[in-house]
């Protein structure tokens, strides 16, 4: 099912729908895996994967502090794609991942857009 295809079907079930944001892998991926469970089982519509960023300036200091904590532990692209398919193949919302230019161009777009899919997210880009 296409992005706006589910949200539609969900919105006809509710008047607003939540969307909420993670960095992947603040504090650690085991606990990023239960805050994305908790949020869903709590209602949540839609969630946004934040692939870690060194940089993240334009996102304000408390997920500066999130992404810069998330790569001092060690967090991979690589390991942001296989939560991504486990949190995709767990729950029925759509996941989309948040990322910087930088990470998409560095991995190759045509790759990262067809590992966004395979992972089962959605992939939005802006032409």
């Amino acid at each position: 099912m296409q992005l706006l295809e589910a949200l539609n079907e969900r919105k006809k079930r509710r008047n607003i729908l939540l969307m909420t944001h993670i960095v992947v892998g603040y504090p650690n991926l085991e606990q990023s895996l239960l805050l994305v469970d908790a949020m869903v089982h709590a209602g949540v519509d839609l969630m946004e994967l934040q692939i870690p960023f060194s940089e993240p300036m334009a996102d304000g200091p408390v997920i500066l502090h999130a992404n810069q904590a998330a790569l001092k532990g060690g967090i991979t692209v690589e390991q942001c794609f296989a939560f991504a398919r486990e949190v995709a193949r767990r729950h029925p919302i759509p996941f989309l991942f948040m990322s910087y230019y930088n990470i998409v161009f560095k991995r190759g777009i045509e790759r990262f857009a067809t590992e966004t899919r395979e992972a089962g997210l959605t992939f939005v880009a802006n032409q």
